[in-house]
């Protein structure tokens, strides 16, 4: 498994050290480049850990973490979306602030537990935008209590072993995401200034970080080893969601494991025609990261699709541009993961039909 030793030197620091030997696992792919962004993946995963377990990791004064950045991807990251973290206490409670503006939907979800823990996480309770009461300039105010009021859309239940709460907004238009605002929460009441931290203290968040790197990192692993094992390569079935990927139930996915030699493309047609109010196949590599998304095209969604007269969408997964509508760049990793969210619908969820090909014998419709 992948383990990272913690050794506290003294009150004045301490060492990470490590050995991600998921990275270099029977099984996990052996090129260098692959590997190299193993290592770089596991450090994000420390980087995240030590943000929010330690730095921003006070629940009685929480701060928003921001999960996936250009350069922060963490657990299946989608460019679409923003990603927002704040670690609570289950028997106090939260005002949060934030905003909507220029996004497709909103989801906001609180948590039990965490992948530190043998337990894991827990989904308590969720929200959306179809529930809030939103302002027309898309602020919105949401409560966080043990003690709900009736009637009261604005607000999530806690119970006392919540930790988290998590906001998910979707996008379809890449600049807005980036120009999205970190939400702000406090507690109520609120708490004092912060005090001076104890070296008991910096020994339980770092400690906690490591856990929670290493504990996130083998689940990720593990879990795309479970899917290698329950459908061929290069097929994306319906994902089966057994509790573990604490998702809303409205969202759905399609997922599956792509592997192209350096000569062949991966032809993917579905048809989005049913709607959604949100979809999108998102191309990552095999550490659960895409590709920078910021000169590549690693997503491709409903408003970005080039669809065909029949309204259907054919996606070509390659290692070069090929010239055609909906291509996700692979930036020459040799395998990985895709998935399509379908977001917020009663139609079925679409079928993919797949085909692997010569680069050089692509269809050209």
């Amino acid at each position: 498994m992948a383990t990272i030793q913690v050794d506290i030197v003294s009150a004045e620091g301490a060492i990470f050290s490590g050995e991600a030997e998921m990275v270099f696992a029977p099984g996990a792919p052996d090129d260098p480049g692959v590997r190299a962004e193993g290592i770089r993946a596991l450090s994000r995963f420390v980087t995240f850990g030590l943000e929010q377990c330690l730095e921003r990791g006070d629940p009685a004064r929480p701060e928003f973490v921001d999960v996936q950045t250009t350069i922060r991807k963490f657990m299946g990251d989608n460019p679409d979306q923003t990603y927002f973290s704040a670690n609570i206490d289950g028997n106090r409670s939260y005002r949060i602030n934030a905003t909507m503006a220029g996004a497709v939907a909103v989801e906001i979800s609180v948590y039990a537990g965490n992948f530190a823990g043998e337990g894991g996480r827990r989904l308590v309770d969720a929200v959306e935008d179809t529930s809030l009461r939103v302002d027309p300039d898309g602020s919105y105010e949401l409560l966080l209590t043990p003690d709900p009021e009736p009637d009261n859309p604005n607000q999530l239940r806690l119970e006392p072993d919540s930790s988290s709460v998590l906001i998910r907004t979707y996008f379809t238009d890449l600049s807005v995401r980036q120009s999205h605002t970190r939400p702000t929460i406090k507690a109520l009441p609120a708490a004092g200034p912060t005090p001076m931290l104890t070296p008991e203290q910096l020994q339980l968040g770092l400690e906690i970080a490591a856990l929670f790197a290493a504990g996130a990192f083998d689940w990720w692993v593990n879990h795309k080893q479970e899917k290698l094992q329950t459908a061929p390569v290069n097929t994306f079935p319906p994902l089966v969601d057994e509790g573990d990927m604490h998702t809303p139930e409205n969202v759905r996915y399609l997922s599956g494991e792509w592997r192209l030699g350096p000569d062949e493309a991966l032809v993917v047609d579905f048809d989005p025609s049913g709607g959604a109010d949100y979809w999108a196949w998102v191309l990552l590599n095999y550490w659960g990261e895409t590709v920078d998304w910021r000169t590549r095209t690693a997503v491709i969604n409903g408003d970005t699709a080039v669809r065909r007269d029949d309204g259907t969408v054919r996606l070509v997964v390659a290692h070069q541009d090929p010239g055609l509508p909906n291509w996700l760049d692979t930036a020459g990793h040799p395998a990985g993961s895709l998935s399509l969210r379908w977001f917020r619908s009663t139609a079925p969820l679409p079928t993919a039909q797949t085909q692997v090909v010569p680069f050089t014998q692509l269809p050209d419709s």
